[in-house]
């Protein structure tokens, strides 16, 4: 394995360089370049620069760091025309499907997607020497493939700023959610096939994904972000504890969540699925589907199935099989920690999105710290009780963080209006 530093400065410049595209991509369509472009395009030219060790090589990280902020403006300009062709083909004529009437067709093609895997997937011929260490990544060709580097991560960049030129087109349209989908539904899924099939023959001949360049905490934390931004997003739906509405997020937090969850949980699956080789073992296969489903999700956007509670509550809860069947698999002991934890999460938060009376909620509740006390009363495991917060603590705190951040914005936009108001009074 590489420098973690300089894998984690990489991943950074994988997330910002990106987005400050999409900040050049309003300058090329008359914005004036604002705080966000200058604070993100900032980011990704000291994460270029990192990543490319400036210690040992100084003028080469200089060189990166120039090159990261010119690549984020030519190619924002460049995405305008593709914007501007999605945006013409937003209302086209298209043969009318209810989204809802997708959602079980497309689970099946996502569950033959994952089988496809079983058999186009391969394994290199040796792999790298796993050190166990956390952050550490076993599913690494011990030789790597010439093309490997430049593919994925090229392929990689194709998909995530194609998929979100069609959250950019469809959120400057202000469109209305709809039953049936749009021609930009079919354009977004479309996308995210052509995405999978690409990183489906990129591993195959090459095997290694962005793995080989950046830490798993960097994958697992970008799909883990996904529910942490949830609990914000549906903070107005199901309350943050027990369906309790009294206490919500800042009103811009929530606003924040609204506007920008599309690229954030685009970003989270597209970044975790050209992590991971495209590797045959059943070890892969949740995480695969559960990714693939949520290219569909990204595919129905501004229709009424993209937010139906049920559907997206299912979304959130194929995190606890692939988290538990991991565990299985590593042997790390963790299954009833990572089973029991994020249940918590569905007792404590998720199930109060659906319509369940008090007493079916009860029940439920009733029955989860039941099934909790008897697992570690019986194997006389108390002092392992306290692992079924770990999950509720993390999600909360960053969701504190996020708030604490929220508030901070808050107070300074307060103070520059107080001087404003000063100076002309």
């Amino acid at each position: 394995m590489t420098n973690p530093r300089t894998n984690y400065a990489l991943a950074g410049a994988a997330l910002f360089n990106p987005m400050a595209a999409m900040y050049w991509l309003d300058v090329a369509r008359g914005q004036r370049p604002g705080i966000g472009l200058a604070f993100v395009g900032t980011a990704g030219a000291l994460c270029a620069g990192l990543a490319a060790g400036p210690r040992q090589h100084p003028w080469r990280a200089l060189a990166s760091g120039f090159a990261a902020a010119a690549g984020a403006a030519l190619v924002g300009w460049a995405l305008r025309r593709y914007v501007d062709w999605v945006t013409e083909q937003i209302e086209a004529p298209v043969a009318s499907v209810e989204g809802h009437d997708l959602l079980l067709p497309a689970a099946a093609v996502c569950a033959g997607a994952v089988g496809i895997s079983a058999l186009v997937g391969r394994t290199p011929e040796q792999y790298i020497e796993y050190s166990g260490k956390p952050g550490d990544y076993r599913w690494i060709a011990a030789t790597p493939h010439p093309a490997q580097r430049w593919l994925a991560w090229s392929g990689y960049l194709v998909h995530q700023l194609a998929s979100w030129g069609c959250i950019y087109a469809a959120q400057r349209q202000q469109l209305r959610y709809t039953t049936a989908l749009r021609r930009l539904n079919w354009i977004t899924l479309a996308v995210n096939a052509g995405g999978v099939a690409l990183h489906y023959l990129q591993s195959h001949y090459t095997y290694d994904g962005l793995a080989r360049d950046v830490p798993e905490g960097s994958a697992l934390g970008s799909v883990a972000f996904i529910l942490m931004m949830a609990l914000a997003l549906e903070a107005p739906r199901r309350g943050l504890f027990f369906g309790n509405r009294k206490l919500l997020p800042p009103a811009e937090l929530v606003r924040f969540a609204r506007k920008f969850h599309g690229y954030i949980f685009s970003w989270a699956a597209t970044y975790n699925f050209w992590y991971h080789p495209i590797d045959p073992k059943p070890l892969h296969y949740t995480g695969l589907f559960h990714t693939l489903l949520l290219f569909v999700q990204s595919g129905l956007i501004y229709t009424k199935a993209h937010r139906d509670p049920r559907w997206t509550l299912a979304l959130e809860l194929m995190v606890l099989p692939h988290a538990v069947i991991s565990t299985l698999y590593k042997r790390s002991g963790l299954g009833a920690m990572f089973t029991f934890s994020l249940l918590a999460m569905f007792v404590v938060n998720q199930m109060h999105g659906l319509g369940l009376s008090q007493r079916a909620r009860w029940t439920i509740g009733t029955g989860y710290a039941t099934t909790v006390l008897a697992y570690y009363g019986l194997r006389r495991e108390w002092h392992r009780l306290p692992d079924v917060l770990r999950v509720p603590i993390l999600e909360y705190g960053v969701l504190g963080v996020l708030v604490l951040l929220s508030l901070l914005i808050r107070a300074v936009r307060q103070f520059g209006d107080r001087r404003r108001g000063d100076r002309t009074g």
